[in-house]
């Protein structure tokens, strides 16, 4: 059932800004990697489908399938390396993926030709530089988190749906596996992004009716071996090879790493907790 709840946080899209601000500013205060480059350079392939056949495993597209049907234009906003868009242009009339990241762009260029998808158009841009035609349904997986100007992008995102805008939220921080870690190498505790609860009260100020759906736990992949998780790890911490924190990682990755199947992961990993949230346009 479709419904608009009261804001349980008052001027919930300022809140929203002052918090993503807040995140960044303390994320620049320890960066040491390069700015202004693809920081997704060395994390796009854990974003892309891994095969065909798993593709179609995924709990969140078959939740989108439900609402996608085969005539449908669909629009994608913040591919990605194309996890979601590849497969669901085999399933509809054509797919748009909009993507601001070279690295994530050339992934889901190459999945795409791999499959023989020939419905898929990628636009390199950001969503609020972007210029798209409307499609039946809009789709924003995990993206809204870090997005400033949230009335903007939600407004935006609404106006180029003729059907159905379905976000995809987790219920916690995407990175909140990596918190534990955050601390344990810069000494103070990781501020969280705005995620499912903020979302509400963002739709709720905006006076949107929306439908929930929780989707199934999943865990992420685990690293393939400890050159990997201190690599991935540099790159979700901003970190450089020289950084004189590089010593606290090195540390903190020998005592939090554990066998998982065929690879590794941290302790204290949980799973993430999925959610669409749509409504109609």
């Amino acid at each position: 059932m479709d419904s608009i709840e009261k804001p349980t946080q008052p001027n919930a899209i300022d809140s929203w800004k002052q918090t993503v601000i807040a995140e960044h500013a303390q994320a620049d205060r320890f960066r040491s990697d390069t700015p202004g480059g693809d920081h997704w350079n060395k994390l796009a392939h854990r974003f892309a489908p891994i095969d065909r056949e798993s593709a179609f495993e995924d709990e969140t597209l078959k939740a989108l399938l439900k609402y996608v049907h085969p005539g449908d234009t669909v629009l994608d906003v913040g591919a990605g390396a194309g996890r979601l868009a590849v497969p669901l242009a085999e399933r509809c009339k054509h797919v748009t993926a909009v993507e601001p990241s070279p690295a994530m762009r050339e992934r889901m260029s190459e999945q795409a030709k791999a499959w023989g998808i020939d419905n898929l158009a990628i636009i390199a841009s950001s969503w609020e530089e972007a210029t798209v035609e409307a499609s039946d349904i809009v789709i924003c997986a995990h993206v809204v988190y870090t997005v400033r100007e949230i009335g903007e992008f939600i407004s935006k995102l609404a106006a180029a749906a003729k059907r159905e805008v379905v976000l995809v939220v987790f219920e916690e921080s995407a990175m909140a596996n990596y918190f534990p870690l955050w601390e344990q190498v810069y000494g103070e505790k990781r501020i969280p992004l705005p995620t499912l609860p903020e979302v509400k009260n963002v739709l709720a100020e905006m006076g949107i009716s929306f439908t929930l759906e929780k989707l199934p736990e999943w865990q992420s992949r685990p690293f393939s071996d400890a050159d990997s998780a201190h690599e991935e790890s540099m790159a979700r911490l901003f970190m450089s090879p020289q950084s004189r924190y590089a010593i606290n990682l090195d540390r903190a990755l020998k005592q939090s790493l554990v066998r998982s199947g065929d690879g590794l992961r941290f302790h204290w990993a949980q799973p993430h907790r999925p959610w669409l949230v749509r409504w109609n346009t």
